[in-house]
């Protein structure tokens, strides 16, 4: 929940010691932001995209491996997991970098839009049966056997809703805390950071929690600050430069918490 999240960086912040040492953006310092254009190769790659989609189908089918997994994660994980998917579709689709690592006969690029919006009515699914039926179909897209179709535009809000975006982050948080401490796996938690910048853009679109609309240009100021430091510290993690990690995880966090704390303190 969004209120964990908060609890969740408040106490980082308390542990690490560095509170102090860090730069400050409170509500009264926010200065109006203007949403930047989004240029997704700085963000994400599409490599990190095409095995984030993969991992996430590989949710999907555990979550409908059974009736009892189904019934236990109909209601929050499996929408979850296919409003990720979603999303990675969508940031598939709007990239500006050319296909790269899946140029191979044996794996073309997975279609961005066709992920986002199969993607999208197994979120909306009802019943397993329905659910299970998608399953083709998303796995030919990730393995890149999809036929091409126009693809019509989407906003990046709608694609998941925003208390999934938080309890994704919360989770995908308790990764990249270990990792901020003690790397492990570069590649793995690099991708593991640009995908929660990614799902930034989510939460800087969908505006919903700011009831005093001249307050949204603070929303913006945290939504950008989380979003821009959780890519920087995505690529820190990938060079393993150890003198950056730390402070740009806490930067992000930082704007996470502030963020709570202004629109979601009750």
């Amino acid at each position: 929940m969004a209120r964990k999240l908060a609890n969740f960086f408040a106490a980082a912040f308390l542990t690490t010691g560095l509170l102090g040492a860090l730069w400050c953006l409170t509500p009264a310092e926010a200065k109006p932001t203007a949403t930047p254009r989004i240029v997704l190769s700085k963000i994400i790659s599409l490599s990190d995209l095409h095995d984030e989609a993969a991992a996430q189908l590989t949710l999907v089918k555990k979550y409908l491996d059974t009736k009892k997994s189904y019934a236990d994660s109909a209601k929050h994980e499996l929408p979850q997991a296919a409003g990720v998917l979603a999303v990675i579709g969508q940031a598939i689709a709007q990239h500006d970098s050319k296909p790269t690592a899946r140029e191979s006969a044996d794996q073309p690029p997975i279609s961005g839009h066709l992920l986002r919006d199969t993607a999208l009515t197994l979120a909306a699914s009802k019943t397993q049966a329905a659910a299970l039926a998608l399953v083709p179909a998303l796995q030919a897209i990730v393995n890149g056997q999809s036929s091409k179709t126009k693809a019509r535009p989407r906003p990046w809000k709608g694609l998941i809703s925003l208390h999934h975006v938080m309890e994704e982050l919360n989770a995908r948080n308790s990764r990249l805390r270990r990792a901020v401490r003690r790397p492990g796996d570069p590649k793995l938690d690099s991708r593991n950071a640009a995908t929660m910048s990614l799902l930034g853009l989510v939460v800087l679109a969908d505006t919903h929690e700011v009831k005093d609309k001249t307050e949204l240009p603070k929303w913006n100021q945290y939504s950008v600050d989380f979003q821009t430091n959780a890519a920087a510290t995505a690529r820190a993690l990938r060079s393993g430069d150890k003198k950056l990690i730390k402070p740009l995880y806490l930067k992000a966090a930082k704007a996470c918490a502030d963020c709570h704390s202004k629109f979601r303190s009750e």
